[in-house]
């Protein structure tokens, strides 16, 4: 068992920034001025799992994507945190156009 505590926001802006600069992707949200929680982390001792929201680039291939996606939070979490990734869930709700 661990022998400290993260904060959740802590964990959240982990995951965050390990997809903030891939112009592929963007964090979903249903309404553009409704403030959604597209990242989520549980934490169970010492394992975590993240279920995170995301919009792709149209023309992207999603299931390549999200396999990118994966790697990229376990990567970033796992290492930082000392927790075990038991899963990431990725949920595409939108697409968006290139350049845009």
């Amino acid at each position: 068992m661990t022998e400290y505590l993260i904060a959740t926001s802590v964990l959240e802006a982990i995951v965050r920034g390990a997809l903030e600069k891939d112009d592929r992707l963007r964090f979903h949200s249903a309404l553009p001025l409704v403030r959604s929680h597209p990242v989520e982390v549980t934490v169970d001792g010492d394992t975590c799992h993240v279920t995170v929201q995301l919009d792709a680039r149209m023309g992207e291939q999603l299931p390549s994507l999200a396999v990118e996606v994966r790697q990229k939070i376990a990567g970033s979490l796992g290492p930082m945190t000392g927790l075990t990734v038991a899963g990431v869930d990725v949920v595409f709700g939108g697409v968006f156009p290139p350049g845009d």
